[in-house]
């Protein structure tokens, strides 16, 4: 069942002045194909203020990329393009003085939950000697049947932002939920 919302000129406004979005260098919303990644990752690079931090600018771009491409291959949220499946989502990026903050967030089903959620705890307790070798491991290991990747995309963005991955997960109907993420990434890396 669709339903449209209405926003009025004077809702826009509210929402285009908020505090906090003043920060916002890109937003998107939607079906998240290759061809958009590519136009976004263009857009991103067309709206960063300073250059002047390049190694944490290419990390943020790094970990937009992967956001992106999480919600593109795991969103339970899909959409027909072209004969291919691609996901829905939300990714947000943020500069501020001393960091970039990068949000992302889409649909999962209620099975993904647990071992995202026994996943991401994993990660974020490791030390970063730890997470290079676990990288590693999985690296080497086969890829079980039907796996879009090798597991290794949440390790790269611990690793690149070198802090946790704060995540929250709201049920929004019977069989799936909704999960962010939140990393936020020091200029002065």
């Amino acid at each position: 069942m669709y339903h449209s919302i209405l926003v009025s000129s004077d809702d826009l406004f509210e929402l285009y002045s908020k505090r906090g979005l003043e920060k916002s260098i890109l937003m998107f919303k939607g079906v998240l194909t290759q061809d958009i990644l590519v136009l976004l990752a263009e857009m991103l690079a067309n709206n960063l203020t300073n250059f002047s931090h390049l190694g944490s600018t290419k990390k943020m771009f790094s970990i937009f990329v992967e956001l992106a491409q999480n919600i593109h291959r795991y969103s339970a949220e899909r959409v027909d393009v072209d004969g291919k499946e691609v996901g829905c989502g939300i990714v947000l990026v943020n500069e501020y003085d001393g960091y970039y903050s990068i949000i992302s967030g889409n649909v999962i089903s209620q099975s993904q939950i647990e071992p995202l959620s026994k996943h991401l705890e994993s990660i974020n307790s490791m030390e970063p000697d730890e997470l290079k070798k676990y990288r590693k491991d999985l690296l080497r290991k086969d890829r079980e049947q039907g796996k879009k990747g090798a597991g290794i995309g949440l390790i790269d963005i611990v690793r690149k932002a070198n802090a946790q991955i704060d995540y929250k997960i709201k049920p929004i109907r019977e069989g799936v939920s909704f999960i962010s993420f939140f990393i936020q990434l020091d200029k002065g890396i």
